[in-house]
């Protein structure tokens, strides 16, 4: 799977736009950390490494929450946790 990175400031300023009542997540608890280095723009090697995983069980990760959020990508299912307030 490609990645496509989300620049951090440009999530930081959405996130400070949007004031959405804080929902419960759909995510689980390590899709949610998986989500937040997306949103920091890590990459999957990167998050891998961050999360002493591996680059194969970052990318279930990515699918899980992808198919959780209905996103065609990283950078959607970023604006839309955002936007959700689930980050």
């Amino acid at each position: 799977m490609g990645s496509t990175h989300l620049d951090p400031q440009i999530a930081h300023m959405v996130l400070a736009q949007v004031s959405v009542p804080s929902a419960q997540s759909p995510l689980s608890p390590r899709e949610l950390e998986v989500l937040t280095l997306i949103t920091d723009g890590l990459s999957n090697k990167e998050i891998a490494q961050s999360l002493g995983i591996s680059l194969s069980t970052v990318k279930t990760h990515i699918e899980e929450l992808l198919g959780k959020l209905s996103a065609s990508d990283r950078t959607q299912a970023a604006i839309k946790a955002l936007r959700q307030g689930l980050l």
